[in-house]
């Protein structure tokens, strides 16, 4: 099951607007704190001061920089690059997503509410240049990387050209010794991008209940709680980091017998887990132990 970014967050604002204070188009410049609490200061707003702050704003956190240091220091490049776009008409199939590899090449189409998304993810060095924002470049990139591709990628990345939601970044990982100093605290892909396939948004909600409950345990002890809350959810995202090369090979072979070997494997899955279904009904039940 698949949630958007969009719908999830739209129902986490939904159900926090009336205990919470939203604040939209700002983004804070400075962090200064002590054993009492952090000042910050805004670009657009008046500074304030917080209690805690905690940084759950993605892959280029402006907190971690802040905070801890630059991306550079933080950040490790999967050797990957991934992209999406939005099309204008109807999926094809409601429940079908549709793969076009080539070597270190991957174009999909899949449906969205009933709507058509395209993907793209490509095998490329770090470019030192990127910038996440520059939607000029992201074309670049894609029209590069993907020259000479068959299928309907010439079209798909006719679209490209004049996609006005493109959206293009690295797969990269967050890998830090610790994820805390004094009262501000990094959250999500901020202090842990982990892989392909979808987990950042998990344990990004996992990460969160796990750190309100450790706040809430010891309130007057804000360092104590962010401590406890690391060691419990690293036990979620250290094994979940190691998968991204996994990942990468099941999705984006680099070499045409690595889409060939993909292939004929998953082929195998649908009897391989039909015949592990069936063990489950056969095996006999363990006998029961009274105590």
């Amino acid at each position: 099951m698949e949630v958007t970014r969009s719908d999830l967050a739209a129902i986490l604002y939904e159900t926090s607007r009336q205990s919470a204070e939203f604040v939209f188009g700002d983004t804070m410049t400075a962090i200064s704190q002590d054993d009492s609490g952090v000042d910050v200061t805004f670009e657009q707003t008046a500074p304030r001061r917080f209690d805690l702050v905690v940084g759950a704003d993605g892959l280029h956190s402006t907190t971690r920089q802040l905070a801890f240091g630059p991306e550079s220091e933080f950040i490790r490049h999967m050797g990957l690059y991934v992209a999406t776009m939005p099309l204008d008409g109807p999926a094809d199939s409601r429940r079908d997503i549709v793969l076009h590899n080539t070597p270190g090449r991957m174009a999909s189409l899949h449906p969205v509410h009933g709507r058509a998304l395209a993907a793209f993810i490509f095998r490329h060095p770090q470019i030192d240049d990127f910038d996440h924002r520059d939607l000029d470049q992201h074309r670049r990139i894609l029209a590069a990387a993907y020259q000479g591709a068959g299928w309907r990628v010439p079209e798909l990345l006719e679209k490209v050209r004049t996609a006005g939601d493109l959206w293009l970044d690295s797969v990269s990982q967050a890998r830090m010794d610790s994820w805390s100093t004094g009262r501000v605290t990094l959250l999500g892909d901020a202090a842990s991008s982990v892989s392909l396939f979808g987990d950042g948004s998990t344990l990004a909600m996992a990460g969160a209940h796990t750190l309100g409950e450790e706040l809430a345990a010891s309130p007057a002890d804000p360092r104590a709680a962010l401590s406890r809350y690391e060691a419990r959810h690293r036990t979620l995202v250290d094994p979940r980091q190691g998968n991204v090369a996994a990942a990468a090979a099941l999705m984006v072979p680099a070499t045409r017998t690595g889409v060939a070997l993909r292939n004929a494997a998953t082929r195998l899955w649908p009897a391989a887990a039909a015949a592990s279904w069936l063990r489950t009904r056969i095996a006999p039940r363990p006998a029961a132990v009274a105590a």
